[in-house]
């Protein structure tokens, strides 16, 4: 059994966000691999179509960002820190914030199992302002809302005549408003 000031010593590693240059995502993770880092870069492929032919992309799974696993008071944080494209572990004040491990394992089944079914979502929650990206009603923007047992509903109001019309309306067609 170690003695508390051995525990102490012992490395402490937590998975964090590390925010990336655009369009850096494969060539740190790439760098950070080589180096012996543990890290999870989430991808999906896409099919693109060109003027000739079409390809398939493997994109970021959350553009911007790969998720290390390290111990953020051991000298390896200083290669994180330092390889091209990073800007930095993603935290609130001095302090990276840790991304819970059950997260991490969620999204590595995702990714695994979902193959070409998973893609980015939008953050869309019931009372913010939306746009319609997709469908029928591409364009519209207005209010997201859900009553209890129903479908979610985009709201658009006309403030002053104190009235609103609603329509039945997927998440996957939303994108927020900023």
């Amino acid at each position: 059994m170690n003695s508390p000031a051995e525990s102490h010593l012992e490395p402490m590693r937590s998975w964090y966000a590390v925010h990336i240059k655009s369009n850096r995502e494969q060539k740190t993770a790439a760098f950070l691999k080589d180096r012996g880092v543990v890290l999870f870069l989430p991808t999906y492929r896409v099919v693109s179509s060109r003027s000739d032919r079409r390809v398939t992309l493997v994109k970021p799974l959350f553009a911007g960002y790969l998720f290390v696993h390290v111990d953020y008071r051991a000298p390896e944080r200083v290669q994180v820190l330092k390889a091209p494209g990073t800007v930095r572990i993603v935290g609130f004040g001095d302090n990276p914030t840790p991304v819970d491990d059950e997260i991490i394992e969620s999204l590595k089944i995702l990714v695994g199992a979902g193959k070409d079914q998973i893609r980015p979502h939008p953050l869309v929650k019931v009372g913010h302002r939306v746009r319609v990206r997709s469908g029928p009603f591409t364009g519209a923007t207005g209010i997201l809302h859900q009553t209890q047992g129903r479908k979610t509903q985009l709201v658009v109001e006309i403030e002053f005549l104190g009235r609103a019309v609603a329509v039945p309306i997927s998440d996957e067609q939303l994108e927020p408003v900023l």
